[in-house]
């Protein structure tokens, strides 16, 4: 049975208990008393209205009696139910049920419709579709708004926007009807239709008390109370028979029961989340946004890490398979000696070929377009600098246009220089030709090709190459000897090769073989893995800490909305998962459209590359649930602030 179901006295004539009941009550702010000792008992059917100047404590009083505000002393009961032994939830849930509410501001929710509007209080009480559309059109129809149905609150006039707060708070069949100044901000005539309106709900049976602070209107009422210094000053009493009014006599039955659904509650919230997105687009394009921006680096970054680290590995794979290189530890003292050591390693079972390289100091050699000192300051080459063979070349599976790499092994006695494409372009040098020259060590050096395909070695095309023997030694140079070998023979020929160019002293000779860089493959990888993620994650908490600021801005600007929501008995929990389903959404759709960005990134990158897109099935899914759990943060303290919002002070302010 309702809590606020007529009870008699078991003796004497016939008298309800009074349906709202306050004893002592005071409520205190900082430096001020806005209640004093106030005892007020209002009886079901009264039409009560609360006068007095301003700052007499009359909205305060009102906004105790509907559970807006919590007093700080005395004692508040409904009916038989003591309010301090209510949880926030469980007067939530009283408010909801007891309680209509009618403010002079009117405290709509613009973006909705008309229709929308009235059924707030249904709606936040999770009553289901069914039963809204069953009831909104008849109570259009009594306050005339039925062809307003269809109408944003926010295009209404002042006095139907006050029409269609009091079909609100009507329409849900509650107890008591709360109106603070409901005709304050209305003309006359307006004013003379609430009023009637209100006298109307009061004649049928519903209890009425109206906070105004005109005489005129107050005379409408029963019963008139007037508040000084927030106590109650004068009191006409009870004029209506409260025993035979029309709430008096009808049972519990007469009042229509709505049960509150856990369901149609939360679907309206999230119904409500994409309201409050789609009126606000530029605002949700910008949260969506700044979420691509996040979610689109992530899966970016996870596709470019993976399709580099399949071109390394691919790379690395390959030389394993067939290459060994060979240095001396103390190096070469000269061209003979290194030649001496390709002979000997190609008579080992297996080598299939063997090459040379040795690099030298860009900044020693200097290479240059023009003579030295032909400018102050001259432009600094930024490639590598290498001595090879054409063998080299040859087993890296280099291409020379314009030129022959053999030249580097034959070059009619003077040094030659073969250059790979980015370093001929950065030397402004289109082909070789007569009278093309590269100067190198203060030297014009005839260029006779240019690489077109660097093969195995990705540092090819940026270096510039010169023939072994161009330049005599002065001091040992730490050249490496580079073997092709019979698939499946790195390991074997390794071993046998410091015996085979040094049996005196084999611990001279340093052998590496490809598959020895595999440890060094795993490591790049998880580095590069790790720099990703700390990349993303700063991107992300970059697009969360925006996201977060707007919506924060969002519930500010929202306050009117938060206060009547709370105030119609949404629970708060609900109205946090509101902002945390907005947070969510625009999370959620930033993070797919950052997704299909990223990989769309990726693939236009490794296009221009000439890599093979290597996108994980993982990395959208990344994007998608970075996207959708750094919009749900964004949204915690927003959600946490509207949760703890005070409805009382949002109305007062």
């Amino acid at each position: 049975m309702s809590a606020l179901a007529p009870t008699h006295e078991s003796a004497g004539p016939a008298q309800t208990l009074p349906v709202l009941s306050l004893r002592g009550i005071n409520r205190g702010f900082p430096g001020t008393k806005a209640l004093v000792d106030v005892d007020l008992d209002i009886h079901e059917g009264e039409f009560v209205a609360i006068v007095g100047p301003s700052g007499s404590g009359k909205s305060t009083l009102l906004n105790v009696l509907g559970l807006l505000d919590t007093p700080t002393g005395g004692s508040y009961r409904i009916r038989d139910v003591n309010v301090a032994d209510l949880s926030v939830r469980e007067k939530a849930a009283l408010r909801a049920d007891v309680f209509g509410f009618v403010f002079q501001e009117s405290h709509m929710v613009g973006r909705d419709a008309t229709a929308r509007n009235a059924v707030l209080g249904l709606r936040v009480r999770g009553i289901g579709l069914k039963v809204q559309k069953q009831l909104v059109m008849p109570a259009l129809k009594k306050f005339g708004l039925a062809d307003r149905a269809a109408t944003p609150a926010s295009l209404l006039s002042g006095g139907e926007r006050q029409r269609l707060a009091i079909a609100r708070a009507v329409i849900g069949a509650p107890k008591v009807v709360l109106a603070d100044e409901p005709t304050g901000s209305l003309d006359t005539g307006n004013g003379e239709i609430v009023i009637q309106h209100l006298r109307e709900l009061s004649d049928a049976g519903t209890t009425v008390a109206m906070v105004t602070h005109d005489l005129g209107i107050a005379a409408a009422a029963d019963r008139i109370i007037t508040m000084r210094d927030g106590a109650i000053i004068k009191d006409t009493g009870h004029t209506r028979d409260t025993a035979s009014s029309p709430a008096a006599t009808q049972g519990p039955e007469s009042k229509r029961a709505f049960g509150r659904s856990l369901r149609h509650e939360a679907a309206d919230a999230v119904a409500d989340a994409f309201s409050g997105l789609t009126v606000r687009p530029a605002k949700a394009l910008l949260l969506i946004m700044a979420f691509l921006l996040g979610s689109g680096g992530l899966v970016a970054a996870i596709g470019l890490s993976e399709s580099a680290s399949v071109k390394v590995s691919t790379r690395i794979d390959a030389a394993a398979s067939d290459e060994v290189r060979v240095t001396r530890e103390a190096g070469y003292s000269s061209w003979e000696a290194v030649e001496s050591d390709l002979k000997a390693s190609m008579k080992l079972s297996g080598v299939r070929d063997a090459g040379v390289i040795a690099e030298l100091s860009s900044s020693v050699v200097q290479p240059s377009t023009f003579p030295p000192a032909s400018f102050p300051e001259q432009p600094t080459f930024n490639g590598a600098v290498r001595i090879i063979d054409s063998a080299y070349l040859r087993l890296q599976g280099a291409t020379v246009s314009y030129g022959d790499a053999a030249l580097l092994d034959h070059s009619f006695g003077g040094p030659v220089t073969i250059l790979g494409q980015d370093a001929a372009q950065e030397l402004g040098i289109a082909k070789p030709g007569p009278g093309v020259v590269v100067w190198l060590y203060g030297q014009a050096v005839p260029v006779v090709g240019i690489i077109d395909e660097p093969g195995r070695d990705p540092v090819l095309p940026s270096a510039v190459m010169v023939g072994v023997g161009s330049y005599s030694l002065t001091s040992n140079v730490a050249a490496s000897l580079v073997l092709r070998t019979s698939p499946g023979m790195p390991a074997a020929i390794a071993e046998a090769l410091p015996k085979a160019l040094n049996p005196a002293e084999p611990g001279a000779v340093e052998v590496q073989t490809v598959a020895d860089l595999r440890e060094l493959k795993q490591g790049i990888n998880t580095d590069l893995g790790r720099l990703v993620a700390i990349v993303s994650v700063i991107l992300l908490a970059m697009a969360c800490l925006s996201a977060g600021t707007t919506m924060y801005l969002g519930v500010l600007a929202r306050s009117s909305e938060i206060a009547l929501r709370l105030a119609l008995g949404m629970r708060r929990g609900v109205l946090a998962s509101m902002f945390l389903t907005e947070g969510a959404v625009v999370g959620a759709l930033g993070g797919a459209a950052g997704a299909a960005a990223g990989m769309g990134a990726v693939l236009a990158y490794a296009s221009s590359e000439g890599w093979a897109a290597v996108i994980p099935w993982y990395a959208s899914m990344w994007g998608m649930g970075a996207g959708l759990v750094s919009g749900t943060l964004s949204a915690v303290y927003p959600a946490m602030l509207a949760m703890r919002s005070n409805p009382a002070h949002l109305i007062r302010s």
